[in-house]
């Protein structure tokens, strides 16, 4: 049989089938899968199949919003455009040009009604989950500027400033296209849109960083903002000091967070003199960081009168960064005299202690704090430190002190000093995870030397009532620790342990301690031994001891020993298992249940 199709004006069809001379008729029930095949299939043959939605390329939500959108590509080309040349420095530093064009972050956020009075935050969220916060002020309230002297004094050297005269005002902007190290239109494309395209609010300031590739979504937060620590020298405010000496300012991450300082007593602002040029993240790939970082030396121009009549240097500093407010402004004064040691030059001996900037966090999972380790004296011949977590499934912590959490819990963070002496604490609750902070007392604790600790208290053994034990199920307790922080079993097993009640208890009738719960039972013989006078409250006669019961008790859970009983059964079970494996001739099983046992 064969098959013809005659397709007429109007989508209709004819479908005639013919039996031929010769050959083999084909089933009905194939006929008829064929005509419904063709049948459902026909629209797609005769017009054309619906297109496609574009796919959404950048979405707007938050808290800070009151009209969350979602906009294609199209509908980012299709709304005003502005293009612009940017001046930028990334964080090695080095200077650059930056040429985009695209929609301005202002015209979108308003688009998705944003909340002037009540955002505080706006969230840049990239395709490969990379994010990038910044405040409300320093993306819509600053002023944000293109700097065309940016190369003047050096053409990408960023740590020598360039001239901010002839400034232009820019917008920050989702770029939809763009061309680095470039200043001619024809070179833009779309390879890194949409991105975050930003000016510099100082010539100085560091702005390639917070250029986000690959934006998918814009989050506007409400949340409360942060401020920056306060940045802190290498010697201590109020130290007297010659002139000449040299001083080093850090902060906790000396990354993106840059530290300004003064020093004629005028409050830093970005204008500024900046210290740490170079990101702390490229210092294992240079070796001139001091020069690029430079200590600031003290010279006369810095020294001042006080209200003393002394001669001072007054060092005022914060720290500026993305995401935060900046920190409070941080003074030392320092006071000058010609005949004082320069400290940065004599050493200062092994380390006297060591200090957490915090005792206790609650973080949630996948968050962050960057933990700082103070090391005394400040001159300290060596001020490495060590760091460690009690439970890496719950907090992580790195060789900077940065905590990650990482699961529900507590955790405790330890950060020592390389050689032991001293230790500091910072207890991590993460999502159910118990609050506690730990005592200044034990924490003071841990900063004495070795031999100034006080001495550990002598394990007490409780007492056993026997009068409260029932003749039916006896539990003897022998004794109990208080649980240690440092391998406390093993301290407790070379320690001489000795009961009132069982003299003549040796060590080696002392039961293996656990690492976790950790007690000894006597022999089963003595306990039998003690029980042969008798009492009377269990109405027991004097010569006839109950049968004891000994089980081994821990701190949290009790698991008893098989009762001769309980074991018998279970013997003749077993010989019954396997005598009817070996008749059945299952060996393979057998085997497998005797490497089980």
């Amino acid at each position: 049989m064969s098959m013809h199709i005659t397709f007429l004006r109007g989508g209709a069809v004819i479908i005639r089938y013919f039996k031929p001379r010769s050959g083999i008729w084909f089933g009905k029930g194939l006929m008829a899968v064929i005509t419904l095949l063709l049948f459902a299939f026909m629209p797609n043959l005769i017009a054309p199949a619906p297109a496609f939605a574009e796919k959404v390329a950048l979405e707007i939500f938050g808290e800070g919003v009151t009209t969350p959108l979602e906009l294609t590509q199209a509908e980012l080309e299709a709304m005003e455009q502005y293009e612009h040349v940017y001046s930028t420095i990334n964080t090695w530093p080095t200077k650059r040009w930056y040429i985009a064009r695209g929609v301005k972050l202002s015209d979108l956020l308003s688009l998705a009604g944003f909340k002037e009075k009540e955002a505080t935050l706006i969230k840049f969220i990239a395709a490969d989950d990379y994010e990038m916060t910044l405040t409300v002020k320093e993306l819509l309230v600053d002023k944000r500027y293109y700097f065309p002297g940016l190369k003047e004094n050096h053409p990408t050297d960023g740590s020598i400033p360039g001239s901010s005269e002839g400034a232009m005002e820019v917008e920050p902007i989702i770029s939809l296209v763009a061309a680095e190290d470039s200043e001619d239109p024809e070179e833009m494309d779309d390879r890194n849109a949409p991105m975050l395209v930003l000016g510099q609010r100082a010539v100085t300031e560091q702005t390639w960083l917070l250029f986000v590739k690959y934006i998918k979504k814009i989050e506007v937060l409400t949340t409360p903002l942060e401020k920056w620590d306060a940045p802190k020298v290498n010697i201590p405010d109020g130290t007297a000091l010659p002139p000449g000496t040299q001083l080093k300012l850090e902060n906790k991450n000396t990354d993106a967070d840059k530290i300004y300082y003064t020093t004629d007593g005028s409050e830093p602002t970005l204008n500024s003199p900046m210290f740490n040029w170079s990101a702390r993240r490229w210092w294992e790939q240079r070796g001139d960081v001091d020069s690029i970082n430079i200590p600031i030396e003290i010279v006369k121009e810095m020294i001042s009168n006080n209200v003393e009549g002394r001669d001072v240097v007054v060092l005022k500093m914060k720290t500026i960064g993305p995401g935060k407010e900046d920190s409070e402004v941080a003074t030392y004064t320092f006071y000058i005299d010609p005949e004082a040691d320069d400290p940065t030059k004599i050493p200062g001996g092994p380390p006297s202690g060591v200090f957490l900037d915090q005792t206790a966090l609650d973080l949630p999972v996948g968050h962050t704090f960057q933990l700082q380790a103070t090391v005394e004296p400040f001159n300290a011949t060596n001020k490495d430190v060590i760091w460690r977590s009690s439970d890496t499934s719950v907090a992580t912590v790195d060789t900077r002190g940065l905590v990650t959490v990482v699961g529900p819990g507590t955790a405790v963070i330890t950060v020592e000093t390389v050689d032991g002496s001293y230790t500091a604490t910072c207890v991590i609750n993460g999502p159910d995870g118990e609050s506690e902070e730990p005592g200044m007392a034990a924490v003071e604790e841990n900063n004495l030397p070795e031999e100034e600790r006080p001495e550990e208290p002598p394990v007490m053994l409780p007492e056993v009532d026997d009068r409260h034990l029932a003749e039916e199920d006896v539990e003897i307790l022998v004794s109990t620790a208080a649980k240690e922080p440092e391998n406390p079993a093993q301290k407790l097993q070379q320690e001489e342990i000795t009961d009132p009640e069982y003299p003549d208890l040796t060590a080696e009738d002392k039961l293996p301690l656990p690492e976790d719960n950790w007690q000894y039972l006597a022999k089963k013989e003595e306990l039998a031994v003690a029980f042969t006078t008798g009492d009377e409250s269990l109405g027991q006669p004097e010569s006839s001891p109950p049968e004891v019961q000994v089980f081994e008790m821990s701190l949290d859970y009790t698991i008893p020993l098989p009762l001769p009983e309980q074991q018998k059964d279970l013997d003749l079970f077993t010989a019954a298992f396997l005598l009817v494996c070996i008749l059945s001739g299952a060996r393979k099983k057998y085997r497998e249940y005797v490497k089980e046992l």
